[in-house]
């Protein structure tokens, strides 16, 4: 878990440039990130899929998702 974290935690100051500084947790939802929107959910979506190999679903990316939830479904996939 910690080492996606880690890669997560890396790419979101590139993604969300308003989000340096924010500190990013498992417990972190998605609509908390500053300028999360529909159009940096398709770039997180993107950054997922090529780093972890999975097929990241739409709804998960929906802003009361955690990263915890993300992190758990790129691990059972």
């Amino acid at each position: 878990m910690q080492e996606i974290l880690v890669k997560i935690q890396d790419i979101i100051p590139d993604l969300f440039p308003a989000a340096i500084g924010f500190s990013i947790a498992p417990d972190t939802l998605l609509n908390e990130i500053p300028e999360w929107d529909s159009m940096s959910s398709v770039n997180f979506k993107i950054f997922l899929e090529e780093t972890f190999g999975v097929r990241i679903p739409d709804d998960l990316l929906e802003g009361e998702s955690s990263l915890a939830d993300i992190i758990k479904f790129i691990r059972t996939d």
